[in-house]
């Protein structure tokens, strides 16, 4: 009987990750189809203008989130009085961080030499509320594994904000397109889970259950500062001293290169956080779940780096046009630290766990890594900072594994032995890709040459994962990756 209620559960897992990135994939199919047709409608400037602001406005967000939703989704179930801390303390906190960044909005602006960036900062700010709002319904929907539900809205908003941010940018609203679309898929999203998750709590207020919330909430939300700090800092230093177009072009292939690593990896992490908060007193079972994760992962994210990597020099000028040309080095360059970023998950097992005091001194010493190669690199342009990251995310893989293996049986061997029989496909796919555009020569145009290359590497991969992962396309239970996968 137990080991059916383990295989149900594990069957509910990989059901809510399979319905989560299926439903994710195609919302931020959308979303970057939305983010290349602005690239075409807007210059780099604008996407600059957004960014600049984006790296010191999420920055206070992150430190003033206390990780609410994460202290609610640990805990199996909350209390009236911890819900009402919740309400109480990240209440007080959402509207501080409103005030902070309205009071400091001119002198932020004047630290890029951009007046006009004191609005971008005010609109920003609008969205707070709505991120506090979501706290509750969001944790409501994890502890569930509800995934599905939470994948189907995003969609939904990503749809929406982008039609709309589409027409903005076509009649000319510049960079108030792109932040009017950050605010409407944010409202969307918190109306609608408030409708359908919003959990019934009385208002119990009590003081031992904010200690309890400021103890979770606290180091995680140093962690997460620091690690937001050491993925913005480039934004912030490239801002000022190179200006906001230059920021564009980089935020624009920033922001390609995190689309596996957030859209991917980020959501397979809240499926195996919430999954990992259940068995969290287990370490093999969660040691099993870890390497079938970094598995899943590889096999569903390497094919996009790598093949989007193969093509890029054709995509970019083909779909956001010749502008952003001075892009694709700097994509192909983050391409590689992708590849190590999208296969390691420290914050799901600290946070399942609630060791967020040890995550917050693993953050603090790979942040500090990604900070120095970042303040090297700026001395040689953009390639420069991009090969920082690159180092610094080679060196934060052993970092993050190191911690991990206090916790769960799993070395960085384990890790590796997984993401080298898992990536065989990718690699395969590279090679046919490769090989028809080397045959092909000039023979095509660069519309034609894309087209055909993608053609290849998705029939390519297609085949080679029917035939030997039929799991990730859900011809078999995710549950075959999990009995056949490493112990």
């Amino acid at each position: 009987m137990a080991d059916e209620g383990s295989d149900r559960f594990e069957n509910s897992v990989f059901k809510s990750i399979r319905w989560n990135l299926i439903l994710s994939f195609a919302g931020q199919l959308a979303n970057i189809g939305i983010t290349l047709i602005l690239s075409r409608l807007l210059n780099p400037d604008d996407f600059g203008m957004l960014a600049a602001a984006l790296a010191l406005v999420v920055l206070i967000e992150v430190f003033g989130s206390l990780s609410s939703a994460s202290a609610l989704t640990q805990r199996q179930n909350p209390s009236d009085q911890f819900y009402s801390a919740v309400l109480v303390v990240t209440g007080c906190s959402a509207l501080l961080m409103m005030l902070i960044i309205w009071c400091l909005s001119p002198y932020l602006a004047n630290f890029y030499q951009r007046p006009d960036l004191a609005k971008v900062f005010f609109l920003l700010s609008l969205s707070i509320p709505f991120q506090f709002l979501e706290t509750f319904p969001l944790s409501e929907l994890q502890r569930r594994l509800a995934f599905d539900k939470i994948a189907f809205t995003s969609f939904f908003g990503i749809v929406l904000a982008g039609g709309i941010s589409l027409y903005m940018a076509a009649e000319g609203y510049g960079w108030m397109a792109l932040v009017v679309r950050l605010f409407l898929l944010q409202a969307i999203r918190t109306v609608w889970f408030c409708m359908i998750a919003w959990p019934k709590f009385a208002f119990k207020p009590r003081l031992q259950e904010m200690r309890d919330l400021l103890h979770f909430g606290v180091p995680q939300s140093l962690a997460q500062f620091m690690l937001v700090f050491g993925r913005r800092i480039d934004d912030i230093l490239i801002g000022k001293w190179m200006g906001t177009s230059v920021l564009g072009i980089y935020s624009l292939a920033y922001s390609l290169y995190m689309w596996p690593v957030s859209n991917i990896k980020g959501r397979i992490s809240q499926v195996i956080f919430a999954a990992m908060s259940k068995v969290q007193t287990d370490a093999a079972a969660m040691g099993s779940y870890y390497l079938k994760t970094v598995s899943l992962t590889t096999l569903i994210g390497f094919p996009v780096i790598i093949g989007f990597a193969s093509v890029c020099d054709l995509a970019v000028p083909v779909i956001m046009g010749e502008k952003w040309i001075s892009a694709v080095p700097v994509l192909r360059i983050l391409g590689i630290a992708s590849l190590f970023e999208i296969c390691v998950f420290p914050g799901a097992i600290y946070q399942a766990t609630a060791r967020t005091r040890t995550y917050l001194k693993m953050t603090l010493i790979t942040r500090i890594v990604a900070v120095a190669g970042i303040l090297v690199g700026l001395n040689f342009g953009l390639q420069g900072v991009s090969f920082s990251i690159v180092a610094s995310s080679f060196a934060s893989f052993f970092i993050y594994n190191y911690f991990i293996n206090k916790l769960i049986p799993v070395t960085n061997l384990d890790v590796f032995k997984v993401m080298g029989k898992s990536s065989i496909s990718s690699m395969v796919m590279l090679a046919a890709i490769l090989a028809f555009r080397l045959l092909s020569g000039n023979h095509f145009s660069a519309v034609s040459e894309l087209t055909v290359s993608l053609l290849v590497g998705i029939t390519t991969y297609g085949i080679l994962i029917l035939k030997f992962h039929p799991e990730v396309l859900g011809k078999n239970r995710f549950s075959t990756m999990l009995n056949s996968g490493p112990h």
